[in-house]
């Protein structure tokens, strides 16, 4: 099965539920309530919205690449992005896992941070480039024990090497805090039962203003009807000539 998911899974207790807060600390003080959803239903929306649930201890936003993208693809470091500072403010003791595939380009990469520092990224970009920061933790680990090292490079099955199993390292560090793999039978549950509501931003109604405007605006299109007509009728005429 090729996957196409992104999640910001943060540590937090049971009692700290407040979406508008996560969503202002995203940049998305602007989205609004759109619907109620399932984490199987929002995981690749492609739509912008922003999707929060919460399971065992943690709060999960499906964010539609937006924020996870930004981390792991386009500023790939140890260093902060300015969405992750903003949710370190408000969960300066978390610790705060970032989970990204999209299997139908090889796209994978995760990051974990701790009581406010970035610990660890791994990502694997669409242009094929391994950023690869911080130490490994056990759920890596437990992955690596499997393989077999050859000149400092792992294969698996003799010749499956590691960006092949990047999807498989993803799900596990995801895991950690989620306790299953959403790509395993165990996840079931989390994808198809638990709520989670679905965010979108807020449509701007037109002015006053604006509608005067557009009542204004020429009608074109009465133009190049009356001009079709014209050429029909004379298409008529010549054959009936």
């Amino acid at each position: 099965m090729g996957w196409k998911v992104s999640l910001i899974i943060i540590e937090s207790s049971k009692e700290l539920r407040n979406d508008e807060s996560i969503l202002n600390a995203l940049g998305k003080g602007d989205y609004i309530f759109d619907s109620e959803t399932t984490l199987e239903e929002s995981i690749y929306p492609r739509d912008h919205s922003m999707s929060i649930g919460y399971y065992r201890g943690n709060i999960i936003v499906s964010d539609d690449y937006q924020i996870t993208s930004k981390s792991l693809e386009l500023e790939p470091s140890l260093r902060l992005i300015n969405e992750e500072k903003n949710l370190c403010s408000i969960f300066p003791t978390a610790e705060i896992i970032s989970v990204a595939c999209h299997s139908v380009v090889s796209y994978h990469g995760y990051s974990i941070i701790q009581g406010g520092k970035k610990i660890r990224i791994k990502a694997m970009s669409s242009d094929g480039e391994i950023i690869n920061l911080g130490k490994k933790i056990k759920e890596e680990e437990e992955i690596y024990k499997t393989g077999i090292e050859k000149d400092g490079q792992y294969f698996w099955d003799e010749e499956m090497t590691e960006d092949g199993l990047m999807e498989e390292f993803t799900f596990n560090v995801a895991r950690r805090r989620l306790g299953v793999n959403l790509n395993h039978a165990n996840g079931d549950q989390l994808l198809e039962d638990i709520p989670f509501k679905k965010y979108l931003p807020k449509k701007s109604k037109p002015t006053v203003e604006d509608i005067d405007v557009l009542k204004k605006k020429p009608k074109y299109w009465i133009g190049i009807l009356i001009v079709a007509i014209f050429f029909i009728i004379r298409k008529l005429y010549t054959i009936l000539s």
